[in-house]
């Protein structure tokens, strides 16, 4: 009677794989057919976890992280310590997720590096801003520096959380500025909370720092604020 119980499980786990790769080749013909068009987000994610989770259901896997995460795009912000915690998250799936968000970002900052900018019209430096600092939990504060002719040589993020006009926020500009030889500087931040109202302590650093560079024949190009509603200008908006 033993013997048949496990006969029956074996069967039944057998049946149960093939189901699964029958799903799994629809999913990927699917795709090939029409695109990512029609998809829902758990059918996404789940085609993605296919690829490195062996015999397993992707669909339950991929319904549980979106109810966790909300959506595909902070599910490829997290670090790779958070998505570890997941179950059947394994390194070979971080890795394949960690990749795809380094090729988007990587991607997007290709469209805009060494371009000229034109903060309103520049539509890919938007994208990119978005891309980077959206579905970010604390205020991020990145800065673009730039040449002569307005061309991107770096950019970096070099603070973290809620932003004031504290000297020390500026010396280390200063020195990053003097580090990549740039005469123009774009700042940029986001207000996780939605709002795009710049607050009082950001047009206070932003006039103080404008002070500063101006004694340094600096350009202080504009202060970018980026949220889901999108984008504020202290240039466009009368600060600058």
């Amino acid at each position: 009677m033993m013997g048949e119980n496990k006969k029956l499980a074996i069967l039944k786990e057998k049946l149960s794989e093939e189901q699964e790769k029958g799903h799994r080749e629809r999913l990927r013909q699917r795709f090939l057919s029409t695109g990512a068009k029609g998809f829902l987000d758990y059918e996404l994610l789940e085609l993605l976890l296919t690829y490195t989770v062996i015999r397993k259901n992707c669909r339950g896997i991929a319904k549980n992280l979106l109810k966790k995460y909300g959506d595909l795009y902070t599910i490829l912000q997290q670090s790779e310590e958070e998505l570890q915690k997941n179950k059947y998250m394994t390194e070979r799936t971080v890795v394949f997720l960690k990749l795809l968000s380094e090729i988007i970002e990587n991607g997007l900052y290709k469209k805009i590096h060494n371009k000229k900018i034109s903060i309103t019209s520049n539509i890919k430096l938007l994208n990119y801003l978005k891309c980077s600092l959206l579905k970010r939990d604390i205020e991020v504060f990145k800065v673009l520096f730039l040449n002569t002719q307005n061309e991107l040589l770096k950019e970096e993020e070099l603070f973290y959380g809620t932003i004031d006009r504290s000297t020390i926020y500026i010396r280390e500009l200063i020195k990053k500025i003097l580090e990549y030889n740039a005469k123009s500087v774009i700042l940029v931040h986001n207000h996780p909370a939605g709002s795009l109202k710049p607050s009082d302590s950001d047009i206070l650093l932003t006039k103080k720092v404008k002070e500063v560079f101006e004694s340094m024949e600096i350009r202080l190009l504009d202060h970018l604020i980026i949220s889901e509603q999108g984008y504020f200008s202290f240039l466009e908006g009368g600060i600058l």
